[in-house]
């Protein structure tokens, strides 16, 4: 199961029905990334979403679209950026299946990792305007750069690295 952090203006924009959930369900089952925060960014290209993970900060750029579609978008960026960084396939399946299967909506509960998905936010709006177009080869390519930026007070500040760890049995969570 995976947990997605909103704001309840991106839930309802997602579709979504009901209120969020004030805290995730703690039981998040065998998926090393299973809480994510996740905003939407009104750019001139568009409407995306910026997703990061809560233990690595995995950064996901992908394009806004209602339920069911979000989802699908959502595991399609998480595919690719794991398979940019070399984690096995019967392990990207294992996160997948979390991030496609039972998926709770909650409010964001963290102030620092909101705070990190606003300058992850200002860093693509950046990115998109200097790409000039927004492809889905530009998305992945910005994607790759965000999660090459290190993130301050994280023991390991750098996104790709925490979450190769992770995937390795380093652990990989950072504070």
């Amino acid at each position: 199961m995976a947990t997605i952090m909103c704001t309840k203006e991106l839930w309802r924009s997602l579709g979504g029905q009901g209120t969020l959930l004030v805290r995730p369900d703690s039981d998040q089952g065998p998926a090393k990334l299973a809480v994510w925060g996740v905003k939407s960014v009104a750019l001139p290209e568009g409407l995306f979403c910026v997703a990061l993970n809560e233990t690595t900060y995995l950064t996901l750029v992908f394009r806004h679209s209602p339920l069911p579609e979000f989802l699908a978008r959502f595991a399609g960026a998480l595919m690719r950026e794991l398979e940019h960084l070399g984690v096995p396939g019967p392990v990207i399946l294992s996160e997948l299946n979390a991030a496609m299967g039972r998926v709770q909506f909650a409010r964001h509960s963290s102030r620092s990792l909101l705070g990190s998905i606003n300058d992850v936010a200002f860093h693509l709006a950046w990115a998109l305007e200097h790409e000039g177009r927004a492809t889905n080869r530009t998305l992945d390519r910005i994607q790759h750069k965000l999660n090459r930026m290190p993130h301050v007070n994280r023991e390991m500040p750098f996104p790709d690295e925490a979450t190769s760890l992770l995937f390795s049995g380093g652990g990989g969570e950072a504070a």
